[in-house]
């Protein structure tokens, strides 16, 4: 099977629609992970602190890079799966309060074809926080695309 994603190398493939981002979230993503730190969920304390309210764990955005991806147009003719491969490169650029909406925005930069005609899907991931100049976070996500034989 020829690879889908290949003439994609560059394209925009687009930006997710906007996420709402609670206390409620962040206090029951830390609950998960174990990252219960007083500028993620103390809101008293977190008010006063250098940041003026609670923060976005990094890895909460990190973690909402698959629901924004979901939002995007990707080929499905002959595919499979598509499987989380990893990260290359993650950078958490600002920091972001807590109550901010943020959307995903993707780029395919590359793609390897692998044995068996499966695609290695390189892409630019961006988070953006409403109201922010810089992004939330930037990441080099990789994703393995399976075809059908």
């Amino acid at each position: 099977m020829t690879s889908q994603f290949e003439p994609l190398i560059g394209a925009d493939l687009g930006v997710s629609r906007w996420f709402d981002t609670t206390q409620a979230d962040v206090d029951a993503f830390a609950e998960v992970v174990g990252d219960r730190g007083w500028i993620h969920n103390d809101v008293k304390a977190s008010a006063a602190g250098p940041y003026g309210g609670t923060l976005l764990q990094g890895f909460f955005m990190l973690g909402c890079l698959h629901r924004m991806a979901r939002d995007m147009d990707l080929p499905t003719e002959g595919v499979l799966n598509r499987f989380n491969y990893g990260f290359d490169r993650v950078r958490f650029v600002s920091p972001v309060h807590t109550g901010t909406r943020i959307r995903g925005r993707f780029r395919i930069t590359g793609v390897e074809t692998r044995d068996g005609g499966d695609d290695l899907v390189r892409t630019n991931a961006v988070v953006e926080a409403e109201g922010y100049e810089r992004p939330a976070l930037v990441a080099d996500w990789l994703f393995y695309v399976r075809y059908t034989s």
